[in-house]
C-alpha cells in the first residue's frame, strides 16, 4: 500500500502515559523517540505540557522549549506535537513559535468546556504553532452540534482536527459516519485525525475502514507501541504499519516494544477485557469500568448494569464516589435490568 493521504502519529509517550504515570525513563523516552523517527513515523507526540511539577524521567514537560532535550540532534521538529489539555497548562506561558520548538500543539477538551477551549485554541493558533483541535468523547456530540462544532474550527482554521474516540464505543459504521460529517462541513486543508481506544477491538478495522474510504483528505491515524495506553489501549502501531506494508520500518518498533514497552505490560496491564468492552458500549470513562473490575466480586453482568446506572452527565468525568456508591448498592432493585 503506497497512499501519502494517510499519516501515522505514535502518542506513546503521551496516551501511553496513562498506564505508568508517564515515567518512562529519561533514557528510554529518549530511544523511543529515535526509534519511532528510524521507523519513518510520520509524527510523534513527545508528551504532555503542564503546570505541575514534573522530573525528567516522565514524559511530561513545563516549558516547551524543555522537548529539545530528548529530540534527537539535527531532527526535523516539524514531526514532532505536544498535548496541552484544557485547564492543565497555562497558555500564558507558550511562547511565540520559533525555529528552535517542535511546532505541534494538539489540544483536548471535554465538551463542558467547548467555548472556553476554542479561545485557547485561537490563542495557540495566534502564536504561530501547528494546532490539532481534539474534542474527546466525540459520541457526545449531536450531528447539529458537530456541524456547528466544525464551523467554529473551520474558523480558527487548524491544521488538524481529530475525531476522538474517548470511550472506545464507536464502530465501522459509527466512525464512517463521523469522518463523512467532518469531511463534508470542514475545510478542505484541514485534515483530519481519529484516536481510537482498543474496548471494543476493533481499532485496527476502523482505521483500515478509514483508509478505504472516498476522500481525498488527510487522514491521520493516532496509535502507541503495542497499543499502551490506558483500559483497552489504542490501535497499535505495529499492527497499523504492517498494514501499511513498506512505507514503516517496524522492525525499529518492535524492537521499542520488546525492550520497554512489553515490560511495562508485565507491571500494569492495559488490552482488550470485558469489563472495557462494557464501559465501550455505555460510553463511560474506561476508570468507572477498571474500579469494577478490581474488586474482583462482580460478573460482567452486574457491570454492565451499573454502568447504564451512571448518569449521562457523570460518563465522560470520572466520579469514584458515584462508582462506590453504585458498586456498594449494585445488588438494590434501583439497578435497571
Amino acid at each position: 500500500m503506497n497512499n501519502k493521504r494517510i499519516k501515522i502519529l505514535d502518542c506513546t509517550l503521551r496516551d501511553g502515559g496513562y498506564v505508568n504515570n508517564w515515567n518512562f525513563g529519561f533514557d528510554n523516552i529518549k530511544t523511543i523517540i529515535t526509534g519511532l523517527q528510524n521507523a519513518r513515523i510520520d509524527y510523534i507526540e513527545t508528551g504532555f505540557l503542564v503546570d505541575k511539577k514534573i522530573t525528567k524521567n516522565q514524559s511530561l514537560f513545563n516549558k516547551i522549549d524543555e522537548i529539545n532535550t530528548i529530540l534527537p540532534q539535527n531532527c526535523d521538529k516539524n514531526r514532532f506535537f505536544a498535548m496541552i489539555s484544557y485547564g492543565k497548562f497555562d497558555i500564558n506561558r507558550l511562547p511565540e513559535y520559533s525555529d528552535n520548538l517542535i511546532s505541534g500543539i494538539r489540544f483536548i477538551f471535554k465538551k463542558q468546556n467547548l467555548q472556553d477551549a476554542l479561545k485557547t485554541c485561537r490563542e495557540i493558533k495566534s502564536k504561530g504553532y501547528r494546532l490539532f483541535i481534539n474534542p474527546t468523547f466525540i459520541n457526545q456530540y449531536e450531528k447539529e452540534e458537530l456541524i456547528e462544532l466544525i464551523r467554529q474550527i473551520n474558523q480558527i482554521h487548524p491544521a488538524g482536527f481529530t475525531i476522538v474516540d474517548s470511550t472506545g464505543g464507536l464502530d465501522e459504521k459509527a466512525s464512517s459516519e463521523i469522518f463523512r460529517l467532518a469531511d463534508k462541513y470542514l475545510d478542505k486543508d484541514i485534515c483530519i485525525g481519529f484516536h481510537s481506544h482498543n474496548n471494543l477491538n476493533l481499532s485496527l478495522e476502523n482505521a483500515k475502514n478509514l483508509i478505504s474510504l472516498d476522500t481525498e483528505r488527510i487522514i491521520v491515524l493516532d496509535c502507541s507501541i503495542s497499543g499502551i495506553g490506558r483500559g483497552a489501549g489504542n490501535l497499535s502501531t505495529q499492527k497499523i504499519i504492517q498494514y501499511m506494508n513498506n512505507e514503516y520500518n517496524i522492525h525499529s518498533v518492535q524492537q521499542i516494544a520488546d525492550t520497554i514497552i512489553e515490560p511495562i505490560r508485565k507491571q500494569n496491564f492495559w488490552g482488550y477485557s470485558i469489563e472495557n468492552y462494557y464501559s465501550a458500549k455505555n460510553f463511560c470513562h474506561p476508570y468507572y469500568a477498571r474500579y469494577l473490575a478490581e474488586k474482583n466480586s462482580l460478573t460482567s453482568d452486574i457491570i454492565s448494569k451499573i454502568l447504564r446506572n451512571i448518569p449521562d452527565e457523570k460518563k465522560n468525568v470520572y466520579d469514584k464516589d458515584l462508582i462506590e456508591n453504585l458498586y456498594n448498592t449494585n445488588l438494590i432493585p434501583k439497578i435497571k435490568l
